[in-house]
């Protein structure tokens, strides 16, 4: 069964990476700015499917790799480990190198030539609804409630050791004495995990506004939509994860199969992953494989900020006051690293971790 959980894996992982070039805005590719009608462009085309053959070679052999190499539970642990850095690191380096090639295709077409450059902006488009109400998250705070009170109305039926990790099969590997500190481990991560919900749901909203030049109006509704759908996903997202939280929590006071625990645990996750990569491919980057009304063509040229994006992935632009911007190469949102807030953002993302493992260890 952990053979098809692997494979499974890297294979939403494939095909999320894969795919990525083709769910990017078509004013963007390979993390470099181009104009809209250039996207077709039979060069660009080949770039795209060779970036992806070159994805799903490298994830089957990095999968085959694993495979082979380990033959316990524990050791799976371990290599598959190991195997999701090699698997970002291998991606990154593969899209680097696409990058670099697509950055020489547009010095030597010269696209911005003669074109005018713009910037669209919307003044009204804070009015609309973006986002779907924070009070669903409600529900999400109700089920880390009852987990709290579960936890302290039933401290004395839950077992004196307690199983904290478990391999693929199912079987425990860490396990703690009971105490107060320790049973409420599970529902502070809870609790950690709606606020962060709540927040992402927030920042989904206050993002930078990025408009397509070309085509504005048609490009603001595709906009309100991929900020609607992604701000459900988060919302269904977090709700599957809080209910897993609960359901490991009970099993510490009720009997419940420990291959429900693992399995769904696993089967929740995955969800929510082949959910994302859904997601990403139907609605592409900033809505714009939703398909909706034609607005009218503008005729103007997208503003090239490349030198603002390193790599094509991380943006710094201390003329920007936004904190969260559109991704140049994927779907969702990136930090605005010449942000004072984004390092600390980034900081909090590395302390909290520690600072639980510490507080519960």
């Amino acid at each position: 069964m952990e053979t098809v959980i692997v494979l499974i894996f890297f294979g939403l992982v494939a095909a999320m990476m894969a795919v990525t070039p083709y769910i990017t805005r078509r004013t963007e590719s390979f993390g470099v700015t181009i104009p809209e009608e250039a996207y077709p462009d039979p060069e660009l085309k080949k770039l795209r499917k060779q970036y992806a053959a070159a994805i799903i070679a490298f994830s089957i052999l990095l999968a085959a790799a694993l495979l082979m190499a380990v033959r316990t539970s524990r050791l799976l642990q371990t290599g598959f480990a190991l195997a999701v850095i090699a698997c970002i690191a291998g991606d990154f380096l593969i899209y680097l190198y696409f990058h670099r090639k697509m950055k020489a295709v547009k010095a030597a077409r010269n696209w911005a030539t003669g074109k005018k450059q713009a910037v669209m902006v919307d003044p009204k488009f804070r009015s609309q609804k973006l986002i779907f109400s924070n009070a669903w998250f409600l529900i999400h705070a109700s089920v880390t409630a009852a987990t709290f009170l579960m936890t302290w109305l039933c401290y004395g039926r839950i077992p004196d050791r307690i199983a904290m990790h478990y391999d693929f099969n199912g079987t425990p590997t860490d396990w703690v004495e009971k105490s107060y500190r320790s049973v409420f481990e599970l529902p502070t991560v809870q609790l950690l995990l709606l606020i962060l919900f709540i927040w992402l749901n927030t920042m989904i909203a206050k993002s930078k506004q990025q408009l397509n030049a070309a085509n504005p109006e048609t490009s603001l509704e595709q906009n309100v939509r991929f900020r609607r759908r992604w701000s459900a996903f988060m919302i269904i997202a977090g709700l599957l994860l809080i209910l897993l939280f609960f359901a490991i929590q009970l099993s510490f006071i009720v009997p419940v199969p420990i291959f429900l625990l693992s399995y769904g645990g696993m089967g929740a996750v995955l969800l929510i992953v082949a959910g994302a990569v859904v997601l990403s491919v139907t609605t592409g980057q900033g809505g714009s494989r939703i398909r909706v009304g034609n607005g009218a063509v503008q005729g103007r040229f997208q503003y090239d900020d490349d030198a603002y994006w390193k790599l094509g992935v991380f943006y710094f632009n201390r003329n920007d006051p936004s904190l969260w911007v559109e991704k140049r190469f994927g779907s969702g949102w990136t930090l605005n690293l010449a942000h004072p807030a984004g390092w600390a953002i980034i900081g909090l993302i590395i302390l909290i971790p520690l600072l639980l493992a510490v507080f519960f260890s």
